[in-house]
């Protein structure tokens, strides 16, 4: 069916962090280390928004850390895009859950990229495994068929390559391929983040 809502969430459990921080810093800040990370996955596949909402908050009061950020985009055809994260979810919400006309889509987690790369799990010739999920990672489709039968089932994860960015970097510099990331995806979500941290204080 057509695609009406989508939420990307980053959370994490990180109380100790906050309750250190004891004053307000807008560039260590929650909103400019950790939504760039999903707000140009939203950019990049869905573009420009024609309006946004962004809610950034200190949980733990005036003056601490930048902990809690939500961001919306709205589309035509009434699409909405949910950037949200947290440093004080103690359980986290699924990282993709995008809800269709006819079903839904939910992963749990991010694939195994960073969690390879933190084990020091490296992409080599040695790890052709590298990145990819196990079918506990999986993401779960829920929909009606055809014939209005009710489908739950797993779907194995894309596997992804954070190596591609740096190839079109190069591509870029030294075969002047257009880029990737365009100036204009950049400027506006430097413009969403100062505007999103000027919330807080």
């Amino acid at each position: 069916g057509d695609v009406y809502e989508v939420e990307m969430h980053y959370d994490y459990y990180r109380k100790d962090v906050v309750d250190a921080t004891d004053h307000f810093d807008s560039y260590l800040s929650f909103l400019y280390g950790h939504a760039c990370h999903t707000l140009d996955q939203a950019l990049s596949y869905f573009g420009k928004p024609n309006d946004y909402h962004m809610e950034v908050k200190q949980i733990m009061g005036k003056g601490r850390m930048n902990d809690y950020f939500d961001i919306d985009f709205y589309y035509d055809n009434a699409l909405k895009v949910t950037i949200a994260s947290s440093y004080m979810r103690i359980k986290h919400r699924p990282r993709f859950v995008v809800y269709g006309t006819k079903g839904m889509f939910v992963k749990a987690t991010e694939d195994r990229q960073e969690a390879d790369l933190k084990r020091f799990y490296m992409p080599t010739p040695e790890h052709p495994d590298f990145g990819m999920d196990r079918e506990e990672h999986y993401g779960t489709i829920t929909y009606y068929n055809e014939h209005q039968e009710y489908v739950e089932e797993k779907v194995p994860t894309v596997t992804g390559d954070y190596s591609r960015m740096y190839d079109a970097i190069y591509e870029t510099i030294r075969n002047h391929k257009p880029q990737l990331v365009t100036p204009e995806q950049t400027l506006l979500q430097l413009k969403l983040l100062e505007e999103g941290i000027g919330q807080c204080e």
